[in-house]
């Protein structure tokens, strides 16, 4: 059962690289933009992009990348932070070298192995960034997920989420299908080791059959453990809410 569920997963995240490739053929070239990401992880470090639908935002990208600063660690010093405020949220934002925001084509440089200058940053107050780090080299390790929205794209009946991890701790990002919709990410428990986070390429989708998908019904810690079926398999997996990381209500969609 275990092999069995090993090369669905493998299969699906195929579909899923295949489509993050699809997508981004369609945007050879797109208007630069200032692309911001939230920031999360513990044994590793993983980016979720700031989407919004038909504008320059309208991607759902998932990366995870390696940090590093010119004379101190950026991960550890996020990790510190963290560690002192397990609630604070982390916000990733592109910036030149000089410290100014840095636009750029998202299809451009979110490629396995590419790199940008980016700060860490978590508010305060609404407005009022507070530096964790400035100047840091953002490595992509792997691009888990890369989807340019199509105005032909069709919402899932069932809650969908998009898994990815490692090893040690797992996540998942709703999957977004058009507007309206609503932006998630959530820690999870589950047998990450039956999941083989760690060697995927790519995040594997996931539905909850019994519940449709609404934001009054996401997943949260309170539920306990669901029932999550791998995306057109019977194969099922236990998984259940550790935390909320990112939780946006209602996206936006620019006219």
């Amino acid at each position: 059962m275990a092999v069995c569920l090993a090369l669905v997963l493998l299969g699906w995240r195929g579909l899923v690289a295949q489509e993050s490739g699809a997508a981004a053929d369609k945007n050879l070239r797109v208007p630069v933009g200032f692309h911001e990401f939230e920031m999360f992880g513990d044994t590793a470090v993983y980016l979720s992009h700031y989407p919004m639908f038909g504008s320059i935002h309208a991607y759902q990208v998932l990366l995870e990348v390696k940090l590093s600063g010119n004379g101190n660690d950026p991960t550890q010093l996020y990790l510190d932070h963290k560690q002192k405020n397990p609630k604070t949220r982390y916000s990733l934002s592109p910036e030149t070298v000089e410290g100014d925001m840095h636009y750029w084509v998202m299809p451009d440089v979110i490629k396995k192995g590419e790199t940008f200058r980016a700060n860490i940053h978590w508010e305060k107050s609404k407005g009022h960034a507070q530096y964790i780090s400035r100047n840091v080299r953002v490595e992509i390790v792997k691009v888990l997920y890369f989807r340019l929205f199509q105005p032909d794209d069709r919402k899932p009946a069932a809650l969908s989420y998009l898994i990815f991890g490692n090893d040690s701790e797992a996540f998942m990002a709703h999957y977004l299908g058009s507007y309206p919709d609503f932006d998630q990410v959530v820690a999870v428990t589950g047998d990450m080791q039956k999941l083989r986070l760690k060697d995927a390429a790519a995040a594997t989708l996931v539905t909850i059959p019994d519940r449709e998908n609404k934001k009054e019904v996401r997943l949260l810690e309170k539920d306990g453990p669901v029932v999550a079926r791998v995306s057109e398999s019977d194969n099922e997996l236990k998984i259940g809410v550790k935390t909320q990381i990112h939780y946006e209500p209602n996206l936006e969609i620019q006219r």
